[in-house]
């Protein structure tokens, strides 16, 4: 046995406490590929790995043995808060001992997020002074704190002339400057409530920093973040920081001097990674983009000087003829109502761009002295708005001129200030396969500085290439849930490797629910159906889904997830959820004002309790046990026709000569068919679980008034086939609900 498998073995029996357990097949299987691939130092592990095989020690034991025995080093990165935390705080200490306990040495571990994640005390400070009046006193920050706290009292607070939020918005500073040493001081490890806008009053962006010059450079949180994973041989972090690598190329990870060299990347919840990238590659440029940098000048700079009055005016006007370009080109292009394709020669800011980049080099340039000031809270200020305008002239730069594996359009936005609509253009990379290969699954070969060429060729003033060639890493990605064809999209010389799931004792207990429109419903649905084929009419079909929600709640004595595939349908089935509880059980929504975290832990506490939402708690949501033994979905979760996934159907289009419709099931029915396999996994989180999953969709059914077309239907089909029980009829998913609660009132009466 090698001393991989001593290990896990050695975490499983720690983990569980049992003296003489062992790996679970799938776990140990996993694992064998893991140790293979990084022994070659290039290999590749694409695995659908289900939820309880026990991924985090499959991806923690060879990581550990590769650093004690070799020297090695891994990023393992994550998706979710909760794993990320799992991973860092409960797993990685466990296998740090097994494989102390197997080769006498103890891997270190670190965790690193983003720069803007880390409270950064300089902008803590200055938020402070600038409330209460305090700015150049120099005061400790026990004193500061003490000042805050009895402005606070006085009533409404202002920061530069702004209401600042008391209730949340002091707690936290408090917290921020009271900060000890050896705190993280990362926005997870704050447990009061807290905004985006708030939490950027307290830190700061890698380009906002003003690095050692900082009076406080020695006590910098994300500095020591840093620092830690520097001398970690594992670091734990999240897709964003991939994402960024990837679409922008900037090494925060891979190729950065400060971190050192890796070997190995480890990603869990791999699914997610291609969208995070898109994501992190998309720009936008639009007149409430120019808008927004006007006013944040406006409040940075003196508006009373002439240079200062004459951009503000500039970027006012620039910002009218941007939207006007905009209309004109869309109404050239063609389209849908609201969004406009460009095509490879198009220039949505042909007469504009250049204009808005010089007018954004103009005012960075006013802003130079401002961020060299001695004034702390005008420096972070200044180096804000600076990074925003070098971000807003790559954004002209990314839509202007086509790029292969590039989305670009023009977009209808809807303004939330009550102000007329406005047209943007937009882009966002679309075959990111190309973009994680060179900028992820690659490193750079990193010069030694103490190799005496180097420093002799240093000292005689020679330039020195410092990224001559790039070098394979071994790249582990698994998920619960995998798309098909995973490997190609993410740019991965692997085939899909599904492993065995532990929990199929668990689905075999439950029960698929895909109920049928019976006869006596058919003119709810389908007025006027006479036979043959029907049109699915969306609003006629939330009222139907809403009373087969209420009927299986009922049943189920609350205990719920409702999920719905948009927000429309969410707040509805919530409000009829509502009115039929009375008193009985408790129905949480997304749609309470309350931050998700906060309001998927009140639910998980609450054993009766319904929580209703969408698609962003079919993902990452846990409640194992009595909580949750009943999930709905009320259609399949499939995006709406959009410009970056057109583009990926239309690269499978060219690449596999395929037909319109075949490529789109290859993008938008596989993800939705992803999103609806990881929905049906909050129902079973754990080996005791059981319950019924409803997918309150007709369509799926081979039979009726309207179905999905047969390739789609069979994809969708695959998301559910874990459960080896199924049924139609919903008086079969009622007495089956009506059984368990039965039982469950028991247990919880005993």
């Amino acid at each position: 046995m090698t001393d991989t498998m001593k290990t896990l073995t050695e975490a499983v029996r720690i983990a569980t406490g049992i003296p003489d357990a062992g790996p679970r097949p799938g776990q140990k299987t996993l694992t064998e590929h893991i140790e293979a691939a990084m022994a070659t130092g290039e290999g590749h592990v694409v695995g659908s790995a289900p939820t309880g095989l026990g991924k985090s020690m499959a991806l923690l034991a060879p990581a550990m043995v590769a650093a004690a025995n070799d020297g090695n080093r891994t990023i393992i990165s994550t998706e979710s808060l909760s794993l990320l935390a799992q991973i860092f705080k409960k797993d990685a200490p466990v296998a740090a001992e097994a494989c102390f306990r197997v080769t006498g040495v103890r891997p270190k571990v670190a965790l690193l997020k983003g720069f803007s994640n880390y409270v950064c005390l300089a902008a803590a400070r200055a938020t402070a002074e600038g409330i209460t009046g305090t700015i150049g006193m120099r005061l400790s920050n026990t004193e500061l704190r003490r000042k805050l706290k009895a402005k606070a009292k006085k009533g409404i607070i202002y920061l530069e002339g702004r209401p600042f939020d008391t209730n949340d918005g002091v707690p936290l500073l408090d917290w921020a400057l009271d900060l000890g040493e050896d705190e993280l001081g990362d926005r997870q490890s704050y447990e009061g409530s807290c905004t985006s806008e708030l939490w950027d009053a307290v830190s700061v962006g890698p380009s906002e920093c003003v690095g050692d010059s900082c009076p406080l450079f020695d006590a910098c949180k994300p500095r020591g973040a840093r620092d830690l994973a520097a001398d970690a041989d594992i670091v734990v972090t999240n897709h964003s920081m991939l994402a960024v690598q990837a679409a922008k190329g900037i090494p925060v990870l891979i190729g950065n001097k400060r971190l050192g060299e890796f070997d190995t990347i480890m990603v869990d919840e791999a699914h997610a990674l291609p969208a995070n990238v898109r994501s992190a590659g998309a720009s936008e440029v639009s007149p409430a983009t120019v808008v927004g940098l006007v006013k944040s000048m406006n409040r940075q700079l003196d508006g009373e000087e002439d240079k200062v009055r004459k951009l503000i005016k500039e970027g006012q006007a620039l910002a009218i003829e941007l939207n006007d370009e905009l209309k004109a080109a869309a109404k050239r292009i063609g389209g849908r109502e609201d969004v406009f394709k460009l095509k490879d020669g198009d220039d949505p800011v042909e007469n504009t761009g250049e204009m808005l980049i010089g007018w954004a080099r103009s005012v960075r340039t006013l802003l130079e002295p401002l961020a060299k000031s001695q004034n702390m809270k005008s420096q972070l200020a200044a180096n804000r708005l600076i990074g925003r305008l070098d971000g807003f002239i790559a954004a002209v730069n990314s839509v202007k001129l086509h790029r292969i594996g590039t989305a670009r359009w023009i977009a209808e936005k809807d303004n939330r200030d009550g102000q007329p609509a406005y047209m943007a253009a937009e882009s966002s990379p679309v075959n990111v396969g190309g973009l994680l290969t060179a900028n992820l699954w690659t490193a750079p070969v990193l010069v030694d500085e103490e190799d005496e060429m180097v420093q002799a060729m240093r000292e005689a003033g020679e330039p020195v290439d410092d990224t001559e060639e790039r070098r394979p890493l071994s790249v582990i990605a698994v998920s619960a849930t995998l798309p098909q064809r995973f490997g190609y999209q993410a740019g991965l010389n692997a085939p899909n490797v599904d492993y065995p799931s532990p929990f199929d004792g668990a689905y075999g207990r439950s029960l698929l629910l895909v109920p049928q429109v019976k006869p006596d419903e058919i003119q709810d649905m389908y007025p006027g159906w006479t036979g043959g084929k029907a049109r699915f009419n969306t609003k006629l079909h939330y009222a139907w889904a809403s009373r087969k929600n209420v009927e299986l709640v009922e049943a189920n004595l609350g205990s719920g997830l409702i999920l719905s595939a948009t927000s429309e349908g969410g707040k509805l089935y919530a409000a009829d959820l509502r009115r039929a509880a009375k008193g009985r059980w408790k129905v949480y929504s997304q749609w309470d004002g309350a931050p998700t975290e906060q309001l998927v832990k009140t639910w998980r506490a609450d054993v009766s309790g319904v929580l209703v939402g969408t698609k962003s708690l079919m993902t990452g949501t846990d409640a194992p046990g009595e909580t949750c033994t009943l999930v709905t979905v009320d259609r399949m979760p499939r995006a709406a026709g959009n410009p970056v996934d057109d583009a990926r159907v239309e690269i499978l289009m060219d690449a596999m000569d395929l037909d319109y419709w075949s490529a789109a099931n290859y993008v938008y029915v596989v993800d939705a068919a992803l999103l609806l396999e990881q929905a049906a996994g909050r129902l079973i989180r754990s080996m005791g679980d059981s319950g019924l999953f409803a997918v309150l969709d007709p369509r799926f059914l081979k039979k009726g008034p309207a179905t999905y077309q047969e390739t789609a239907r069979l994809i969708y089909k695959g998301a559910v086939r874990r459960f080896s029980n199924m049924t139609t009829e919903m008086d079969h998913a009622l007495e089956f609900l009506r059984e368990a609660s039965s039982s469950k009132e028991m247990r919880l009466a005993a």
